[in-house]
């Protein structure tokens, strides 16, 4: 599950206002070794990557098209990515109601990243 909660923050930062980029990012090479992987570890971690990085694409489209109901997130320049995982860590422990759990986990990652890290309105 923690691998899960990595991949998507990795690939919701890749998405992430160019500010975020200064991260360095995976490389298809890096994708293609991780995938060539026969050990069930890079076959999960290449099926995880690729996920998260769809539903980070998703998210996106849907804030886009959300046009100011849903806040989008602005993830300042040079974040680590452990910062990242804590500050989804910090919520994650606060769930309690089982509606909460069966969220959406990309919506919740968004939204949490958006409460978090909210737009300046010169950001916006």
């Amino acid at each position: 599950m923690k691998s899960i909660a990595c991949a998507l923050t990795v690939a919701f930062a890749l998405l992430a206002p160019h500010s975020a980029r200064a991260q360095p990012a995976m490389t298809a090479g890096d994708l293609e070794q991780l995938c060539a992987g026969s050990d069930h570890v890079s076959r999960n971690a290449c099926r995880i990557y690729i996920l998260g990085v769809t539903q980070g694409i998703t998210l996106g489209f849907e804030l886009a098209d959300s046009q100011g109901a849903r806040r989008r997130p602005c993830i300042p320049a040079g974040i680590s990515a452990e910062t990242l995982e804590e500050t989804l860590k910090r919520k994650l422990a606060t769930l309690s109601a089982p509606a909460e759990r069966e969220r959406d986990a990309a919506g919740f990652i968004g939204a949490v990243l958006a409460a978090s890290f909210p737009c300046t309105k010169a950001q916006q």
